[in-house]
């Protein structure tokens, strides 16, 4: 048996060998398992547990990048899995529908199997990217292995600070409280309910823990072909952040900031980036030079409080937009989705929103699962009848959006309910960057 991967845009997954009857398509980059010799130009392979056959002509032997845009609702989670096959997350949402995604993906439902997560970020200690982590971290059969963060706390009201994310310099201009390591993070007190729970978590697991910042530069992810660059948050030269006239506007724009790149490809994660963190690291010339990227996380769930430069500086091809309806913050709002269009570098530029997606169910008939209701709430390795809560987490895959690439080629895809099952494109080239802003 040897591991291959569907080299086409999208192919027919056939039940046999001969005939059209077919269990669905698969995607560019989906991972199987050939099973015995070519049979009518059949490839046996079993795909996610499931047996069958696929013409053998698209099938190859290199593992792509794979990008998903988790549907958690409002708030945020990406996974990256590199072609040596590192796992990065990035946020957690609100809830625990990112563990539900990692427990199908690696059908976590079976004790025997488990899955490495070399890489998790968390971005900023919003609680819409910071709670779903927690059960990640928890889970037996996850095990994560560093996790990097903007060394930003949020503490308790009473906690005797001047803000919820500790103390100010005297021009009241700089926040100067920050914690990097795991002995920082222990030593913290007075921190928020969230945040002590974080600190369980992280202290439990033992995972290397540490802030980044822009004079970091890269980060070896253990894949030799991919290049990580932290691009935010950026320190003053004596170490504090800047002061952006608030808590939410604070650390939402100093959110970690990660450019990944892949060959000819290149993917912006921006956390919650707002129009002040924005300002702020596009007037560094450098950090500005180095934004351009064919895919974007989009900032802040598509908010209103975006920064054009910003998005003329990514130019981006492909854009993924992270939100829900509960809470109701309006995003993604229109102004944002036609900023994004206009600033892309494409004239066919691509704008997923989780949230639009999410509105059309496998099943053709059945809304999504509402917010703290169902699939929210279930721990994802029990059993009701016959069916897994594995099984159940299936309902959500319509909200994922996917992106893959071969470091030469871009594709892009959504779940639908026609027979064809897939909104798919591709494969595209990575778009140049225009030099002047039309």
């Amino acid at each position: 048996m040897t591991t291959r991967f569907v080299s086409d845009k999208t192919t027919t997954m056939y039940k046999n060998a001969i005939g059209s009857s077919r269990h669905g398509y698969l995607i560019f980059g989906d991972e199987v398992t050939t099973t015995g010799s070519t049979n009518n130009d059949r490839m046996p392979i079993v795909f996610r547990g499931r047996p069958g056959f696929v013409k053998k002509s698209r099938l190859e032997t290199t593992h792509p990048l794979e990008f998903y845009s988790v549907d958690v609702g409002q708030g945020d989670a990406t996974f990256v899995v590199t072609p040596a096959g590192k796992k990065i997350l990035i946020d957690g949402g609100l809830n625990r529908r990112a563990l539900g995604f990692l427990v199908w993906r690696y059908r976590l439902d079976n004790p025997a199997n488990s899955v490495d997560i070399d890489l998790l970020v968390l971005t900023h200690a919003d609680g819409d990217h910071l709670r779903g982590l927690m059960p990640i971290i928890k889970h037996p059969q996850i095990n994560v292995k560093n996790i990097i963060h903007n060394g930003i706390a949020i503490f308790d009201k009473s906690a005797g600070h001047e803000t919820r994310l500790g103390d100010l310099d005297a021009s009241k201009d700089f926040l100067t409280t920050r914690h990097n390591d795991l002995s920082d993070l222990n030593a913290l007190s007075n921190i928020s309910e969230d945040f002590k729970d974080w600190r369980t978590a992280v202290t439990a697991e033992g995972a290397n823990y540490q802030a980044v910042d822009t004079d970091m530069g890269s980060i070896n992810v253990g894949d030799p072909v991919v290049t990580l660059e932290v691009l935010g948050p950026k320190r003053e030269t004596d170490g504090s952040y800047k002061w952006f006239g608030d808590k939410a506007h604070t650390i939402n724009g100093h959110s970690v900031v990660l450019r990944l790149t892949f060959d000819e490809v290149s993917f912006m994660l921006s956390g919650d980036l707002n129009i002040e963190g924005a300002e702020h690291l596009v007037a560094d010339p450098v950090l500005a030079s180095k934004m351009s990227a064919h895919v974007l996380k989009c900032p802040h769930h598509g908010s209103h409080e975006f920064h054009h430069s910003f998005l003329e500086n990514v130019r981006p091809q492909i854009s993924t937009i992270s939100s829900g309806d509960t809470p109701d913050h309006g995003h993604p709002r229109a102004n944002f989705i036609a900023a994004i269009g206009l600033a892309s570098r494409s004239n066919r530029p691509l704008v997923f929103s989780t949230e639009i997606a999410a509105t059309f169910v496998g099943d053709g008939e059945t809304a999504a699962p509402a917010e703290g209701i169902a699939i929210d709430g279930l721990d994802f390795t029990t059993t009701v009848g016959n069916d897994t809560a594995r099984k159940r987490f299936k309902l959500l895959l319509p909200g994922i959006i996917n992106v893959r690439t071969n470091g030469k080629e871009l594709y892009a895809f959504r779940r639908v309910n026609a027979g064809y099952q897939w909104e798919s494109y591709g494969p595209m080239d990575p778009a140049p960057k225009p030099s002047i802003f039309c």
